[in-house]
């Protein structure tokens, strides 16, 4: 596995993992967003592409629009973005023990 899809692999984890803890929503990301390159600094970013499915709840497109500026802007690092996935899937095990 090249170290590119590895990196998609783990911001389609956390972009569906982020959505299912704050919407409780299971939503398939494929044409979403695309990495791509910024012409100007020539570094690999998320471009949304955000489709009906997205654009017709307003507070989903808000809230995947603000991660994924949060990831172009270096806000978070691979790190911080593998925490937060082993966060989100705690949260998520511990909540369907207690149903």
């Amino acid at each position: 596995m090249t170290p590119s899809s590895e990196i998609r692999r783990m911001i389609k984890k956390y972009l569906t993992i982020s959505i299912k803890s704050q919407f409780d929503l299971d939503i398939n990301l494929e044409k979403e967003y695309a990495l791509t390159e910024n012409l100007v600094s020539k570094k690999t970013i998320i471009a949304p592409t955000f489709t009906k499915k997205i654009l017709s709840k307003p507070g989903l497109k808000l809230f995947l629009t603000s991660l994924i500026t949060e990831i172009n802007n270096e806000k978070c690092s691979t790190e911080f973005i593998l925490e937060k996935i082993h966060s989100l899937r705690g949260n998520d095990s511990q909540h369907m023990q207690m149903i």
